[in-house]
């Protein structure tokens, strides 16, 4: 048992965390108004100048993107931990411990840790609770963002990765001055709030970039990648381009599935400019992490150019180290049960083409739970031709969930095998009780949709895992 979890028990972690989840918090309501006063950065700079602004004593790699800034920062603060530096990675959202979001030199934080991180915030809110119109108050993503800043620069972290939470320009993250920027990808994703087309999205992610401060970049689309140039070049900022000044590209039939012995495997070729080639090696699935492993490398390189030590051995130990919760995970190779956080139509097909690579003659088996403000249709229209029978289901515990019966009414619209079976169910352990049941002993069974579902599911899983397995392995006996 961790610190984090023998301490949860306490009635001051319990305490603090009442008090953090009775703040707005826009993860949890579709009810997300960015463009608005919420979201002005004015709120948050006066927030970290009362906290003593611990960002600008940080050297922070600051990372956004529409999908693969998770994965991304996941990856570049493994290597930078293996190469010997302290490190400290915020990322959003948490799936089951509001710790997730505080990585430290490879764990994350204790439960004590955010009960010392709330006293410290509290009284500061409370200052400005006091000035303040309930509906200007400080957010439940403001108060975890500054945390994060506050805890890193207390632990004197040599590096702090800083993922975004939503867009880029007005996101609570962006009162940090970085050492780097880095922009994953771009495709639809909130477009109510950033905008309906890839260069108004791409406007708003780059957002982030600051004047003189390096970019790398893996935004693929013209229109994008045209937006964050422009922007680069308004601040004088260098630019990295994936295609361009770097390549990394999946070597063909080079994956390696896991056994008893070892992990899953798959290797790629990285080039960075006019340099040899490098071959390397990542402990996950798909082509699109070797993407975003790919922009790590990249950030590596911009920071070794910038002075910093880091040697070849710690940056292929940090990528095969590198762990992805929710993305592609895969909680049981017998059965074999995946999952996954897709919820935009890039992520679903990023998803879909795994499932055709590594299990193409299976039946495979979909639970599907997603939130209110996503393009349902544009997912599904991904989804629903990889699979042989379906679920729609909603998870219990926010507001953002859509219902099963409006999931219907969206493939309405949708292009897909009128054959498909699926069920539908208010009760998310009635969906993955029912696929489990439905599967054959070599069948694949993915819950998918979410990073709320992907939370529901794992813990699910805990309960009943262990039963499961022992029943498929005696039945293949």
């Amino acid at each position: 048992m961790d610190a984090s979890q023998a301490d949860s028990d306490s009635p001051q972690y319990q305490e603090a965390l009442d008090w953090l989840f009775q703040r707005i918090n826009y993860e949890r309501t579709t009810d997300i108004p960015y463009r608005s006063r919420n979201f002005a950065l004015d709120r948050m700079q006066a927030f970290m100048q009362l906290l003593g602004n611990p960002q600008h004593r940080l050297k922070i790699v600051h990372v956004a993107g529409t999908k693969g800034k998770g994965s991304t920062s996941a990856f570049l603060s493994n290597i930078l931990w293996k190469a010997g530096h302290r490190v400290g990675r915020f990322t959003s959202p948490h799936l089951e411990r509001l710790e997730e979001r505080y990585w430290l030199d490879g764990g994350n934080c204790t439960a004590e840790d955010i009960v010392e991180l709330v006293s410290a915030v509290r009284p500061v809110v409370a200052q400005m609770d006091a000035n303040s119109s309930a509906e200007d108050r400080l957010t439940f993503f403001e108060i975890t963002t500054a945390m994060g800043f506050l805890l890193f620069a207390e632990r004197g972290v040599d590096f702090a990765v800083i993922e975004v939470g939503l867009g880029g320009r007005l996101d609570s993250t962006n009162v940090c001055h970085p050492l780097l920027c880095i922009i994953t990808s771009i495709s639809r994703d909130h477009t109510a709030l950033l905008g309906d087309t890839l260069a108004e999205i791409a406007g708003e992610k780059a957002g982030i970039i600051k004047p003189q401060v390096p970019v790398i970049s893996g935004v693929m689309a013209p229109e994008a990648q045209e937006v964050i140039a422009d922007v680069a070049t308004q601040n004088r900022s260098t630019l990295d381009q994936l295609g361009d000044q770097f390549t990394s590209v999946p070597l063909p039939d080079s994956w390696k599935e896991a056994d008893a012995g070892s992990p899953f495997q798959q290797a790629f070729e990285f080039q960075w400019q006019s340099s040899a080639r490098q071959q390397l090696v990542v402990s996950v699935k798909g082509d699109h992490q070797v993407a975003n492993a790919g922009l790590a490398v990249a950030a590596v390189e911009k920071l070794r150019e910038l002075g910093h030590e880091i040697s070849p051995e710690a940056l292929q130990s940090g990528l095969q180290a590198t762990q992805l919760p929710a993305r592609i995970e895969c909680c049981s190779d017998r059965p074999i049960v995946i999952v996954d956080a897709a919820h935009n139509d890039a992520s679903a097909a990023a998803l879909v083409r795994v499932l055709l690579k590594h299990f193409p003659d299976r039946r495979r088996h979909l639970v599907f739970a997603s939130s209110g403000d996503k393009d349902h249709a544009a997912v599904l229209s991904q989804l629903l031709g990889a699979f042989d029978q379906a679920w729609f289901t909603k998870y219990g515990f926010s507001t953002r969930s859509t219902s099963p019966q409006e999931l219907l009414k969206v493939i309405e619209t949708v292009d897909y095998d009128r054959s498909l079976p699926i069920h539908t169910t208010d009760e998310a352990k009635v969906a993955f009780h029912e696929a489990l049941n439905a599967m054959g002993k070599e069948d694949v069974l993915v819950v998918t949709g979410s990073f709320f579902i992907a939370a529901e599911f794992k813990r699910f899983w805990r309960e009943v895992g262990a039963d499961r397995q022992a029943a498929a392995s005696s039945a293949t006996q």
